[in-house]
């Protein structure tokens, strides 16, 4: 029965969503752009095999509706495939989709396309693993017989604006793109004036009026293709880019989110509860605030069903606390909800996670944020930020980790721009490893010592709560053995965990079979090299050397690596110190030794001074990256044919490249994963 009431209403899910889409005739009020079929390709030749020969987005806002068109011509054969299918998406709870045309120009004769019977919809959920669901919908056309030479010309409108947005247009155009583009325009037909800034270009409207209508033009021909180097920050905007809003300032958007954010209701017996209890259990403010922050983030599991206005708009804190899961909106209100009624001031604000710094460039609009969190200001005037989505957060309330997003729109009406978030944590981590070195240049043991702070140690509690002992213990061994060969395992991997201060311990232990290997340089010698693993696995040597945009930087990064070399026989060994104290990272490495108990002392430090490397600032970097690169490894070689003895016992430093070759050692390939999917489940709250 069941399964028979599931197949009906996916019957009727998509009996509905196919419903929302048509086949119709061009709309009337559209601006006529043509291609040129006769356009030469660049000479340098094409990315992807194909030519946009034309690219033209239309808005009119009064009759809300979104005209696309697009020209493309498969020059080699791998355009082919390129061109060979139209992808157009839309909400259908409030959006319908028409198709105009879609038509293949060979030799001159145009050859239709467009059946209504070759359209198939799909769900587009694309952060489904994340617990994500927009209802956001792709609908698809492939087209057949698509040959080198031809020119596929499709058209399709969209009608149909979020009715959150209460009547206020704000959009963004793109006038350039990895590939090259003969011609490309952007449209806006409006009754009301509007505002727009320029991203990266200087080219300004064309702007009208006739009838009473505004209409904004922008238009460029021989568009080159834009090249998008490596490790550029998230933040930044490559593209040559057109902001559009109707909204004047930030108050305006934060009056906007007020409003839809604002529930009256009384609250229900259930939330009524879990104040009482979190206002009978703890007297101190800050007490209450962690409570009620602890209670948000691991009683209220992470989903987002948010289509249409519930891509905008939170749910009733009623209503989350009797389904007990909620998107970040929903959670980040039922927080200021319990802290508000704990007499504690708290206010949901909205924040970009991948813009961040550039946020304040850009103009007024309701369309910017991806999250939402919470600002809180505690009796004494001191501001605290929370992110209710994160779960396993140690720490006080004082202290709990929030990740780097730097400008905020806090939904209090009292403020009018954007809100600077601080963050002074770290996110440090302090490795020890000891080496216990057999006679003879055989194994070793090893114990290692892993100190995660404030973030880091919240990522590594969810690690060990949301998978098991053994999986992870089987891949942390995986990296020893890519590094050190064949080893085996003393203990099971055991853990403490402070939540208090949120610093979160791994305790490893490892018999090394053989750590040594065969000289390169001398056969008579075996060489022993010693890497600070956990720093370099955060670090990566820059492979374009000439730069026209800014080096990403993790940030904020601390590592500490403190490493201890038992030796089997006394030998003599000069202490040494190096230090690289640049712009954008400080690395301070110094060894010393204890003869009397035959122990080597290596203790690295490295921190990113900043989170990117402007473009005047990369050559620098660089260098100060390859002096580094030189100096990260530590050599120990033996005479094989002499023995393990002290005169021919020597230490140095490693030649070569470490970063540069690509060796990034740090943890192994599963557990790396198993971080990656926390960090996407950390980030999948980004549907305001």
């Amino acid at each position: 029965m069941h399964k028979l009431q599931t197949l009906i209403l996916l019957i009727v899910s998509i009996s509905s969503t196919y419903s929302q889409v048509s086949i119709t005739e061009e709309p009337s009020w559209i601006l006529e752009e043509n291609h040129n079929p006769k356009a030469v390709p660049p000479e340098d030749g094409l990315y992807g095999g194909a030519h946009v020969l034309l690219y033209t987005e239309q808005v009119h806002v009064d009759r809300e509706e979104v005209y696309i068109k697009s020209v493309s011509k498969a020059v080699e054969y791998s355009g082919i495939q390129n061109i060979s299918s139209v992808v157009a998406d839309y909400d259908p709870s409030y959006q319908q989709l028409r198709f105009h045309r879609i038509d293949v120009i060979r030799n001159g004769e145009t050859i239709n396309r467009l059946k209504s019977q070759d359209i198939q919809t799909a769900r587009r959920e694309t952060n489904a693993e994340s617990y994500i669901y927009d209802g956001s919908v792709s609908a698809f056309v492939n087209i057949p017989d698509v040959r080198i030479g031809d020119i596929v010309v499709y058209s399709f409108s969209i009608k149909g604006f979020n009715p959150i947005q209460k009547d206020k247009f704000s959009t963004s155009f793109v006038l350039n793109s990895t590939q090259p583009i003969d011609r490309i325009s952007a449209h806006i037909l409006t009754k009301t004036p509007l505002r727009y800034k320029l991203l990266n270009t200087d080219l300004e409207a064309k702007h009208t009026v006739n009838g009473g209508i505004h209409h904004y033009e922008w238009a460029k021909e021989n568009v080159p293709a834009l090249l998008l180097e490596e490790n550029t920050p998230a933040w930044f905007i490559p593209y040559e880019t057109i902001l559009v809003t109707e909204y004047e300032t930030w108050a305006d958007v934060i009056d906007w989110g007020h409003n839809i954010f604002t529930f009256e209701e009384p609250l229900n017996e259930e939330l009524q509860q879990v104040i009482s209890n979190i206002e009978t259990k703890h007297k101190t403010e800050g007490e209450r605030i962690k409570s009620a922050l602890d209670f948000v983030q691991n009683e209220i599991r992470y989903l987002a069903i948010s289509s249409g206005i519930g891509g905008y708009k939170p749910n009733p804190p009623n209503e989350v606390i009797e389904q007990r899961f909620g998107d970040c909106k929903d959670k980040s209100v039922l927080f200021a909800t319990i802290l508000n009624h704990l007499d504690i001031e708290a206010y949901p604000t909205l924040v970009n996670t991948t813009l961040k710094q550039v946020l304040p460039e850009l103009t007024p609009s309701s369309k910017l944020f991806d999250h939402c969190i919470v600002k809180v200001v505690d009796k004494k005037g001191t501001i605290l930020w929370f992110d209710p989505t994160l779960t396993d957060q140690g720490g006080t309330y004082a202290n709990t980790y929030l990740p780097d997003y730097r400008y905020g729109l806090v939904l209090d009406q009292n403020m009018s721009s954007l809100d600077t978030i601080t963050d002074f944590r770290n996110n440090m981590i302090e490795t020890f490893k000891t080496f216990t070195l057999e006679k003879d240049g055989k194994g070793a043991e090893l114990e290692v010592r892993t100190h995660y702070h404030e973030g880091e140690a919240d990522f590594m509690r969810s690690i060990f709560r949301n998978n098991s002992k053994d999986l992870i213990a089987k891949e942390l061994m995986s990296h020893y053995t890519e590094n050190y060969g064949k080893i085996h395992s003393l203990a099971p991997p055991t853990i403490e965990d402070d939540t208090l201060k949120n610093e979160f311990l791994l305790l490893e232990r490892y018999k090394l079979d053989s750590i040594w290997s065969p000289s390169t340089e001398n056969p008579e010698n075996i060489n022993l090299t010693i890497f600070p693993t956990g720093l370099i696995s955060n670090l990566s040597m820059p492979t374009q050397l000439e730069r026209l945009t800014p080096y990403a930087l993790s940030y904020p990064l601390v590592r500490k690596e403190h490493i201890k070399i038992k030796l089997a026989d006394a030998i003599r060994i000069q202490p040494e110190n190096f230090t690289i104290n640049s712009d954008y990272f400080y690395y301070d490495f110094n060894s010393k030794f204890n003869a009397s108990e035959k122990i080597i002392d290596l203790d690295y430090y490295f921190k990113h001074q900043e989170d990117h490397v402007p473009v005047a600032g990369f050559d620098t970097y660089y260098k100060d990256m390859v002096q580094l690169d030189q100096k990260l490894g530590y050599l120990i070689y033996i005479n094989k044919n002499k023995g393990f003895t002290t005169s021919n016992y020597s230490i140095g430093y490693t030649i070569g490249s470490v970063l540069g070759i690509g060796l990034l050692i740090g943890l192994p390939i599963a557990l790396v994963a198993i971080v990656i999917l926390l960090v996407l489940r950390y980030r999948r709250r980004q549907n305001v």
